[in-house]
């Protein structure tokens, strides 16, 4: 809790000082073809995620809240959700908050600070989980809701991308995604190591190998520690780099102009190739694991200050203010509100109903009864049609290889 304030008091105080980080740029604003307005609606997505980060945890400590699993650090996703269209579906990683509150501002119609404390405050009232478990999805929005995922999505997200070519060719009765839809999967540098996650990067690119179309991005998202285990340094592009059947891109999560150029780049590679990308973005881990996780157990003083001067937020306003899109003072007028925004918001939905008893909890899960017509099943032409070459089979006898 103190050191999620404190980086916060930080931030304004840096940012007053026009004390602005330096480090490298491969991009200006221009060269990422992100125009001003662009760049403020991103910066704005990344400040809103922050501040329901602070407002999680200051909920948790009035006892109205029971989730601080947060994004900060991870606030370049907003950057990758600009890259896509907001028809491509995502099966996102549980520290993406920046990215899901970028596609919310895209579309009319959505009240994100909201929706997201609502969950926070586990009300059921919140529209995607129902009061169970705060999770970040969106139908309207093509974004299948995922709790605290360990990779256990990634292979969901190959099926969806297997199925949008085979949806092309045979279409089904309810369609959802578009003939040249993406879809994206995210998660973070451990998970990489689960088998889930390799048995979906593996299916991906033996797919692919074999010249099917697969129409899929998985983006891992390396801040460099699993909870309290440290990755191994490079352990994500030496596994990766030179993966067969995957084309392998990287950015630096941090910067988000950089972000978004790159992420552009694997939205048109798979697009117009139909072939399944890797994004390796490099992020930090700020404020823990989650609010009751004291990283100063495991790591040292040095190695947490390290951490927070990567703060991607400081960099996002220091690419505004130096290109002259924002002043210091529109940086901390923008800050400040979204958080006085979300702290208000967070007392009121504290009053908000939650689930009582096990019948308001197992209410929404039975789906309601359907009227179903008899049926005969398909007739002989239809059975013919569908089989095709393969139709005489099905009255001929088959034998098993002894």
């Amino acid at each position: 809790m103190d050191q999620a304030e404190a980086l916060s008091r930080n931030f304004i105080t840096r940012i007053a000082a026009r004390d602005l980080p330096q480090w490298p740029r491969r991009y200006s604003l221009a060269e990422a073809n992100l125009a001003p307005a662009a760049a403020i609606a991103l910066f704005r997505a990344q400040v809103q995620s922050r501040a329901l980060d602070l407002a999680a945890r200051r909920m948790q400590a009035r006892k109205e809240g029971f989730y601080t699993i947060g994004s900060s650090g991870h606030e370049g996703m907003a950057a990758v959700a600009a890259a896509f269209r907001p028809d491509d579906m995502a099966f996102l990683h549980y520290r993406d908050a920046g990215f899901l509150l970028s596609r919310m501002n895209q579309a009319p119609g959505q009240t994100p600070i909201w929706d997201f404390l609502l969950a926070f405050g586990a009300s059921s009232d919140d529209p995607v989980s129902g009061g169970r478990h705060k999770v970040l999805g969106s139908k309207a929005l093509h974004v299948p809701p995922q709790t605290s995922t360990i990779a256990s999505h990634l292979p969901k997200a190959v099926g969806a991308a297997f199925s949008v070519e085979l949806a092309r060719r045979n279409p089904p009765e309810h369609r959802v995604l578009a003939d040249d839809g993406i879809i994206i999967t995210s998660f973070g540098d451990a998970s990489l190591n689960h088998s889930t996650a390799q048995g979906a990067l593996n299916t991906a690119g033996w797919t692919a190998y074999q010249g099917t179309p697969l129409p899929l991005v998985f983006v891992c998202e390396d801040n460099g520690i699993g909870i309290s285990t440290r990755t191994p340094r490079d352990w994500v592009a030496a596994s990766m780099q030179g993966r067969v059947g995957l084309e392998y891109f990287t950015a630096d999560g941090l910067d988000f102009a950089e972000t978004y150029a790159v992420a552009r780049q694997v939205e048109d590679f798979v697009r117009r190739r139909r072939k399944p990308a890797f994004l390796h973005l490099k992020t930090v881990r700020l404020f823990g694991h989650a609010g009751s996780d004291v990283e100063a157990t495991y790591l040292s003083k040095q190695e947490i200050a390290a951490t927070e001067a990567g703060d991607p937020l400081l960099r996002s306003a220091a690419i505004l203010i130096e290109e002259g899109v924002l002043s210091p003072a529109d940086v901390i007028e923008l800050y400040e509100s979204t958080g006085a925004q979300c702290e208000a918001v967070s007392h009121e939905v504290a009053r908000r109903p939650k689930l009582e008893n096990a019948a308001q909890v197992v209410a929404s899960l039975i789906p309601p009864p359907r009227v179903c017509q008899p049926t005969n099943g398909p007739s002989a032409a239809i059975r013919s049609a569908a089989f095709g070459a393969e139709a005489k089979a099905l009255d001929t006898p088959s034998t098993w290889p002894s």
